[in-house]
This record gives structure tokens, sequence and C-alpha cells, in this order.
């Protein structure tokens, strides 16, 4: 008898909350783009330093990767990240080894570049638009 696990690879939404990119807009003017682009540079960075961590098992560098994640996510309203690195540093708190793998696969999805056509923009009431 042959058995298959099958990996399931969920299509997730990245949202960004919209009063965040207003106030970005307002502060910036023609740079808010620039601004916003150099962030995301930054995340790209962090997710691949981050996804490497986890490939190696280094707990306390994909800690301050997930800090950094969620300072730079925080600044562009990225919501979606900001949760999602937030949840990988509560399962490295309670060393809770089963929750951080879901967690750190979330991260790794959201990293990868298929994940970036999904990305939204929240209306201000919080929900996706």
């Amino acid at each position: 008898m042959t058995r298959t696990i099958t990996t399931l690879r969920p299509a997730e939404t990245v949202a960004f909350d919209h009063e965040t990119l207003a106030e970005l807009c307002e502060t910036y003017g023609e740079e808010a783009e620039v601004f916003i682009a150099t962030v995301l540079g930054e995340i790209e960075a962090h997710l691949t330093k981050a996804d490497d961590e986890v490939k190696l098992g280094e707990h306390d560098g994909l800690a301050r990767t997930c800090r950094n994640l969620v300072i730079l996510a925080k600044s562009i309203g990225m919501r979606t990240l900001d949760t999602c690195a937030n949840s990988v540093l509560a399962c490295l708190a309670s060393d809770d080894q089963s929750a951080l793998s879901a967690c750190t696969a979330r991260l790794t999805r959201l990293g990868h570049p298929e994940s970036f056509r999904a990305w939204t923009v929240g209306s201000p009431s919080g929900s996706v638009a």
C-alpha cells in the first residue's frame, strides 16, 4: 500500500493598513513611494534571513530577525507580516515547537514572490478591500 501525504500551501492575502499608507503619503509626499520601496527591500532581506535561520534552527537569530520584521512591517502598515512575525516570537518565547513549525512555515510563505501578487490595502475599518 502506498501512502501519500499532501503538503498544503494555502494562499494568503497580505494586507496593508490604509490609514498607515495614507499617513506615509501625507508625511513623505512624493517620496512616499521611495520610502515604502526601501522598507519593502529591507523586509525582503529579513524574510530571506529568517528562512535561513529557520532551516538552521538558529532561534536566537530568528527572534532578532522577527523583531526587526515587526518594526519594519508596522512602519508601512503591513498587518499580515506584523501578526505573523509576532506569532513566531510568541512561539519562541513559549518554546512551542509544533506551533513554531506552523508559524515559521507561514512566515516563509509570506516571503515567497508568489505571495506578493496577493497584497491588498485594507480599508480604515481594518477589513480588506
